[in-house]
C-alpha cells in the first residue's frame, strides 16, 4: 500500500479530494450534440456526481457490461468488449506467521537478507510450463497445478508495523489456477491451499507450523471482492491482440472509449498491468489535452518555488 498512500499524500496537498467506500453503480451519460457523453457518476447509495470528464479504473468488461448503459453503445463495440479474454489464473494468499520461514539453503528464523525479498518458487522453465499445463489438463486435480508457481512476500521485514513484535504478515502470490471453474472454487479452495504449502515447505519445513492465519483468495474471489472479471489481476489477458493499439480494443488504444467524456485509465489500456502507472498517465495526458481542446477549466497545481 505505500504507493497508493504517496500518491494519496501528494493529491491532498495539491488540493484533491479522495472519497472511499463509494460504490460507483453507473456512469451517467447524456445526449451532448449529438453524442452520448459522460457527465458523471452515480454511486450505489444514490448520490450523483458530476464531472467534464470520468476516468475508469476498472476493467473494460466491468465498465462497459456493468457501469455503462448497453443501449449508448453500437452492437461491434459491445461484441469486441464481450469477446475479450480474462483470466490470469491467479491464485492469493495473506499469511499470518508466528516467525519466518526457515529455509533448509538458508536457515535460520533470524530476518536475514533473503526473507526481505521477493522470494520464487519456481525452479525451472520446465516446472513453470509443468505448472501452466497441469491446470489446463486437469488429469490430476480439478483445475490447478499440483506444484504451483509461488511467490511469497513478507511486508513485515521491511515494515514492522504490519505485524506485532516476533511475528510477521506475508502475501502469497500463486499460479496457475483456472478460472474456469468459476463457483466449484469454493469447494476446492482448500485443496489449492494445501497444494501451495507443500510447495513452500519442501524448502522451508517449519513453514506449515508457523501458519496462524490464512485469507485465501480464489480466481472467484479475487472477481466477488474486487470486480476482477475471472481473476484478472491485468483487466485482460496480456496477449498480442489485446496489445498496444488493441488493448482494449482497436479504435480506442488511445484511452479515449466511445462515449465522450468517458476514459479508460487502467491496466485494461496500454500498456496494460503491472505497477506502472503509465496507463493513469498517459490517460491523464489525453484527458488534459481534450480539456484545453474544449477550453474547459482544468485545475492546475501552482508553482513551487526551490
Amino acid at each position: 500500500g505505500a504507493i497508493t498512500q504517496a500518491m494519496a499524500r501528494e493529491c491532498k496537498a495539491r488540493g484533491v479530494s479522495i472519497m472511499t467506500n463509494a460504490d460507483v453503480a453507473r456512469v451517467i451519460v447524456q445526449p451532448h450534440r449529438g453524442r452520448p457523453r459522460a457527465t458523471g457518476i452515480a454511486l450505489a447509495d444514490g448520490r450523483v456526481i458530476e464531472a467534464h470528464a470520468v476516468a475508469a479504473n476498472v476493467g473494460p468488461r466491468v465498465l462497459f457490461e456493468r457501469m455503462v448503459d448497453a443501449s449508448v453503445l453500437d452492437d461491434d463495440f459491445r461484441e469486441r468488449i464481450r469477446g475479450m479474454r480474462t483470466g490470469s489464473g491467479s491464485f492469493r494468499l495473506n499469511l499470518a506467521l508466528s516467525e519466518l520461514p526457515d529455509f533448509t539453503c538458508a536457515p535460520g528464523t533470524h530476518a536475514q537478507a533473503h526473507h526481505g525479498a521477493g522470494i520464487l518458487f519456481a525452479p525451472s522453465l520446465r516446472y513453470m510450463e509443468r505448472a501452466y499445463f497441469d491446470a489446463r489438463s486437469r488429469e490430476h486435480t480439478p483445475g490447478w497445478s499440483r506444484e504451483p508457481i509461488v511467490e511469497l512476500n513478507i511486508g513485515s521485514t521491511l515494515d514492522d508495523t504490519l505485524a506485532p513484535p516476533g511475528k510477521h504478515v506475508a502475501s502469497v502470490f500463486c499460479q496457475h489456477f483456472d478460472p474456469a471453474l468459476r463457483e466449484d472454487w469454493d469447494r476446492h479452495k482448500p485443496q489449492a491451499v494445501e497444494a501451495i504449502f507443500d510447495v513452500i515447505a519442501r524448502y522451508a519445513p517449519n513453514f506449515r507450523q508457523s501458519v496462524l492465519a490464512v485469507q485465501a483468495l480464489s480466481p472467484m474471489d479475487l472477481e466477488r471482492m474486487f470486480g476482477l472479471i475471472d481473476g484478472d489481476i491485468f483487466h485482460g489477458a496480456l496477449q498480442l491482440n489485446q496489445l498496444w493499439a488493441a488493448r482494449p480494443v482497436l479504435g480506442h488504444g488511445d484511452y479515449r472509449m466511445p462515449i465522450d467524456g468517458l476514459y479508460l485509465c487502467g491496466s485494461g489500456a496500454h500498456p496494460g498491468g503491472g505497477v506502472t502507472g503509465v496507463p493513469g498517465m498517459n490517460a491523464a495526458r489525453e484527458i488534459t489535452k481534450d480539456a484545453r481542446r474544449s477550453r474547459l477549466k482544468v485545475w492546475r497545481a501552482p508553482r513551487r518555488r526551490g
